[in-house]
Parts: C-alpha cells; structure tokens; sequence
C-alpha cells in the first residue's frame, strides 16, 4: 500500500519540479529585461546629461531668459588739430522673437514679413522663414538707419505687434570719404577693424559689449523691468593721429595731377613726415578708396561677376585700391640712395666737399660703370661736384673705399634692413643681397639692384635730416578716453644715433645745394631752402620706370620731409627730375605755408621753375594777362583781332615746369604744322650764349650746373617745336656756399 501510493505521488513531484524550473527562467528573463531596460534608461538618461546637456541648457536658458547685447560705442579717430576722420554714427539692429510674432491676434506671420521684407529692402521668403522658427531670437538686419527703424516703430504701433525689436547700434563713418583711406582703415559689420589703424589699434578703439539679461515667464513673454539685468557696455578709447588733414588734402590732390599729367599706370605714394619726430603729416597711396564704401568695383574693371564678397574679389581689392604702397611695397631707390651713401662717406671722413675725384669708368667683375653723362664726361671734380652732378662712378669708388662690411652696417644703422615699425600692419621686408658682392656694394651705392619700402627711405633721409637721428616712424599721438583725458601718450621713439650732427648739418648743405644748382632743381621754391635729391630706377619688367624725388625744408633748420614716387610714368618723360620733383615743389611750397614757415627770401637762386598754366579757351588779352602775373613771356600764332579770339592750343602744354622769364607760344587755330626753329651749335658755349641764344627762338631752357655747356638734348641743325623745353647740361664752375 505504501509502495502503491508511493507510485502513485511520484509524477506529482516530476511535474512540481518542472514548473519551478519554468518560474526560475521566467524570473531570470523578467530580471533580465528589468536590468536591460534600466541600462537603457541609465544609458539614455547619461547621453542627455552629457551629450545633449549645453542644448538642453541653452534651450531651458531661451525659455527662462532673453539676453540682449549694448553695444559699445567705437572709438573716434581724430587728425592732429581735432578734426574727425572716423566716428561712430547711431543706427539700429531689427530682432524678432518669431514665437511671440506668432501670437499676435490681430495680424498674421505673412503680414509682418511682408512689412519686415518691405521696409528693410530684404527677401520676403527668408524673413517668413526665420518668423517661423521655434525659438525666441532671430536676427532681421543690423545698421538701419533710424528712419527706417521710425516705419517699423509706426507699424508697430499702429498694429500692436509684439515680438519685434529695435535696438540701438552704431556704424561706422567717415566724413572725408576717401581721404587718408590707406592710413585710416575701415571696419566690418560687426565694427571690428579690418583696416589701417581701424585693425591696428582695434583693442583701443572697440570698447567692450555690455549685456541686458531680461527674464520670461512660462509663456515665453518678458517680465517686467525688476527681473532684468544689465552689464553696461565700455565705450572705446579716442585715437588721436599725427595726420594734418590740410596737408593730407595738399598732398592727394598734387599725387593725382602727377598721376593724370604723367599717365603714370602704376599710380603713386607720398609722404609727408616731421623731420625732427618722424611723425606722419600725410600718407598718400594712389589708387585709392572710399572707406564708406570700401568694396566698391576698382576703377577699370567691369561689374560682371563683381560681389565684393567672394575671395576673389576681395583678394583684387587686396592687390589694388586696398593696396597701401607706402609700406607695402618695395622699390629701387635710384639716385636718391646717393644722400645715404654721401653721408656714410662723409661720417667715415673718406672724402670732404672739396675731395679731388673723377668720374672715369670703374670696372667690377668685368661689368663697367659709366657716368650717365658719358659722352660729355665730367672729369675731375670736387667730391661736391659729383654729388651735384650725380657721378655713377664716383659714388662706386667712394663704397670701396668704405669697405663692404662698413657700407652694409651703414645700411643697417640706417634702418633699411628691418621694418619702420610704423603702426600699420602688411609692411613690406626690404630685399638686400644675403651675401653680397663687391658688385653689389658698387651698384647699391647709387641705389640700384636693391629694394626699399618708401617709409624705410623716409626714415632714412629724416635721420640725415634731424641730426642724425633714426626715429620709428608713428601716426599715433594719443589715446584719449571719451572725457578727453589722455590715457596713453606717444613720445618720438629714437632707434639710434646714425650719423654725428656735424655729418648732418654737412648734408642740409649739400642736398640744398643739389636743389638750388643740381639736378633737383625742379624742387626749386622760392623764398624756402628746399633740399634733396631725385631719383629713377627700372624695374625687372624692361621699360617700366619708377621716379622720385625725397628731400627736406627748410634746409638749415627741417621742419618737413617730403617723399613723391611716381610708377611707369607713360608721358614725355621717365626722369625724376621731371616727372616727381616738380610735384614735390608743389607739396613744399603749399605745406610750409599751412605750417606758417617763414620764407627766407629767394634762397641763392636767380630764377624760379614755373608750373605752366592752362590757357585753352582763353581770349587773347586775358592768356597774355595771366601768363605775365607767372612771370612768362608768350608769342602769338594766328589772328590776334578781335576779343572773341580764343586760344585753341598751347605750348608747353599745362603742367610743364619752364625758368621763369621762359616762353609759351600761344595758337589761336589748332596747328597741323606747328612752328618749328633750327637748334643752333652750343657745345662749348658759355651760359649767357646759350640762354639767350634759346630765348631768341622762342625755346626754353631746363639746364643743369653753370659755366661751359658740355651737352644739348638736340643736336645742332635739328628742327624743334617752338617752346619746346631743350635739357643743357654746363660744366660746373661755381659752387654754393
């Protein structure tokens, strides 16, 4: 009985067995998916906190709070006699909250872009996108003017329309457009500088944003003025320049007459710099801009294609009208280096002024160098003479004597081998032979196979100027904070001592002297002491010429240097003495006067070079009238009765330097044939002869030096056009004091 019921419990106890089993699998899966479910949550709940936490972060902050930005007000640059070059003008910046646009009842989101696309000239499609948008922020536009922002606050009103902004802003203005553009700079649309001194001293002139935190509630409207916040902004600090905008205005306005009367294809660079400080009166780069508009087309290209956003364009903007040349580029000196090489000669005590030397050919490494005056050579002459005469050969003896080692420390001390240190960025690397040669040497003496930035060469001559002084050229006086109070005040920087101020009072002498008699006469002012030196040098490309004249006034006691460099001049001429120096004349004479320079008199010069006017469509009495107040004689060609007779043609044309007491032969009809004369022999001829032997014939006469004539720009029996200037060369024989 007890086995049978035994039997009988036994597939009871078979199948409790299994149905735990069954439970203890169920439980270990349902345990399993608890804990995968709770990876997944733990997994999930760590990609939010660590991957998506700075979104949710920044959409909880847009829910709870508006953030507002002040704008600090740029600071104002200034030229040196407080007048305004940049300043910052008030505009206003247009924001949506496209979530509190979409709540307004009495108007739809297509009405207010409508207005919005309308008012600010913009594209209906974007400005309906960004309305909706599921946020609290969207820009519209920056830099309205506020007779713009005045429609919208009409719509505004008229509408109550929430969820538009209008906030105060700035831009950038500058009221004399163009003027000094290289120097000043421009800003980008968020008014940082891009610029000029607008980039370089950007950390002086921006200031620092402020902020305006206003708080929402719930429904993602403002709260009131108790729960917002603010950071205010800090204005920029004041720049006050070195530049003189009257000097400035002088010298763009002779640059482009050089330009258009020399149809100089490469444009030009001046300076203007006070001797004494080397600060920057004026800086003229041609071509130039308007910095209110400084991504305009350049002048000669077509408007296919142009944006003035894409890199390309930017990139021609960079290479042309943006172009700063008067630190950008470099160039050969020419003879304007012969000063440098002078004084070096002078401080090592070579030679004196009244040194003997010759200008016979001088042979380096089988390359022979001649005076350019090689038919009629100069022969023996004092050192002062080859310096008036501008002797090639003389100034290559005078390096060897110096020594190679010397001549390029010379050129170092002089600052010719590092950056001016001028506050503008982009500026050039001079370019110097890394190991040179005695050849070298010999060729840079009189300024070739070398290049310069022209702010190095005005440094330079303001060193043989001052004393001997190299000072870092600036265009920066002051930092002024808005009250007017000076925080940072920019004292002269003397780099070092170059040349002993007996070797530069020597040299004020000198490069008078090559004004007054040499071959920059052209320079020539009466009543001031101009002195300085012209210079011309090709470039590698054949035929394209750079001319220049550099020098400094009063000669005695130099209040101004003043650098012209005119590029590929195309006109009749390529020569510096031509083609600068006459412009150069024209930014002395009108400088020294804005600067209250008293004249001294004629300054040991006889007669002065005058600056041709334009007599074309005068009648008779009034051109003979306004060419004796120049101090000019003229002859008529063609009917003289009548008033109504007018002149048709002229020459010299306009914008050509004659002697005073020189000659323009005026025509009343427009010559096929113009009046010629027969060039007489002069070779050999003293200076009375030929002067008056030209004057007879109605030429002019554009001579260098004084006694014997050694040389004829034409030779004798050769037909020339009445008027024409005729270039004399006379052999020295007296000299100035």
């Amino acid at each position: 009985m007890d086995k049978k019921k035994e039997k009988e419990k036994k597939p009871e106890n078979i199948e409790n067995t299994s149905n735990n089993t069954l439970t203890r699998k169920r439980l270990l899966i349902l345990m399993a998916v608890f804990i995968l479910i709770a990876m997944i949550i733990a997994g999930y709940t760590g990609y939010i906190q660590f991957v998506w936490a700075n979104e949710l972060r920044v959409k909880a902050y847009e829910q709870q709070n508006r953030d507002r930005t002040i704008k600090a007000e740029r600071g104002t640059i200034y030229d040196s006699s407080g007048n305004v070059l940049a300043i910052s003008v008030s505009v206003d910046t247009i924001s949506v909250s496209p979530i509190e646009v979409r709540k307004n009842k009495n108007i739809t989101v297509e009405e207010v872009a409508q207005q919005l696309s309308s008012v600010l000239e913009l594209d209906y499609e974007n400005v309906l996108n960004k309305l909706n948008m599921d946020n609290h922020y969207q820009l519209i536009a920056s830099k309205v003017e506020r007779s713009t922002s005045d429609l919208l606050k009409a719509f505004i009103k008229e509408h109550k329309v929430s969820g538009i902004y209008i906030h105060q802003d700035s831009k950038r203005y500058y009221p004399f457009g163009s003027l000094a553009a290289h120097v000043i700079g421009f800003t980008g649309d968020d008014n940082q500088g891009l610029y000029g001194l607008e980039l370089s001293l950007d950390n002086y002139l921006r200031g620092t944003d402020g902020k305006i935190l206003t708080e929402l509630d719930v429904a993602g409207t403002e709260l009131p003025f108790a729960f917002e916040s603010r950071i205010e902004a800090v204005d920029g600090y004041d720049v006050i320049t070195t530049l003189n905008t009257d000097i400035q205005k002088i010298a763009e306005n002779v640059v482009k007459q050089a330009i258009e009367d020399n149809k100089a294809e490469g444009g030009a660079v001046c300076i203007v710099s006070d001797c004494k400080t080397s600060e920057i009166l004026a800086m003229v780069s041609e071509p130039g801009m308007d910095l209110n508009n400084p991504r305009a087309l350049p002048e000669g290209y077509t408007i296919d294609g142009w944006t003035g956003l894409r890199k390309s364009d930017v990139d021609l903007l960079y290479s042309t009208v943006w172009r700063n040349k008067a630190i950008m580029d470099t160039y050969e000196p020419g003879s304007t280096f012969k000063s440098v090489t002078t004084a070096m000669a002078l401080e090592e005590d070579i030679v004196q002024q009244d040194t003997m030397v010759d200008d016979f050919p001088v042979t380096v490494y089988g390359a022979t160098i001649h005076c350019w005056a090689k038919q009629y050579p100069h022969g023996k002459e004092t050192f002062l003479q080859a310096v008036y005469n501008s002797c090639n050969p003389v100034f290559v003896k005078v390096s060897h004597l110096i020594g190679i080692k010397r001549f390029y420390e010379y050129i170092e001390s002089f600052g010719f081998r590092d950056p001016s240190g001028i506050e503008l960025m982009g500026e050039g690397q001079s370019i110097f032979h890394s190991e040179p040669t005695k050849l070298d040497m010999s060729v840079a003496s009189f300024g070739q196979r070398f290049q310069i930035t022209p702010i190095q060469m005005v440094a330079a001559y303001n060193a043989i100027a001052n004393g001997g002084y190299l000072i870092k050229p600036s265009l920066t006086d002051a930092i002024a904070d808005k009250q007017g109070n000076i925080i940072y005040d920019f004292e002269p920087q003397v780099v070092r001592q170059v040349i002993s101020e007996e070797t530069s009072d020597e040299m004020r002498k000198i490069l008078q002297g090559v004004v007054s008699e040499g071959g920059g006469k052209n320079a020539y002012v009466d009543g001031y002491r101009i002195a300085g030196k012209t210079g011309t040098s090709e470039t590698t490309v054949e035929g394209v010429y750079v001319s220049s004249f550099i020098g400094f006034a009063p000669a005695d006691n130099p209040v101004i240097t003043v650098l012209l460099i005119v590029f590929n001049p195309q006109g009749d001429s390529y020569y510096g003495s031509q083609v600068a120096a006459p412009y150069a004349k024209l930014i002395f004479e009108q400088a020294l006067e804005e600067l209250s320079v008293e004249k001294q008199g004629t300054a040991g010069k006889e007669k002065t070079p005058v600056y041709v006017p334009n007599l074309n469509g005068y009648n008779v009495e009034k051109a003979a009238k306004k060419i004796k107040s120049y101090g000019l004689n003229y002859e008529i060609e063609g009917s003289t009765a009548g008033e109504d007779v007018t002149i048709m043609y002229q020459y010299p044309e306009s914008g050509t330097v004659i002697a005073k007491d020189g000659v323009i032969i005026l025509y009343t009809y427009v010559p096929d044939n113009k009046m010629t004369v027969k060039m007489p022999y002069l070779v050999g001829k003293d200076k009375s002869y030929v002067v008056k032997a030209l004057k007879d014939l109605g030429l002019n006469i554009n001579s260098d030096g004084d006694g014997e004539c050694i040389s004829v720009q034409y030779p004798a029996g050769t037909y020339v056009e009445k008027g024409t200037i005729v270039n004399i060369t006379f052999r020295f024989t007296d000299y100035p004091d």
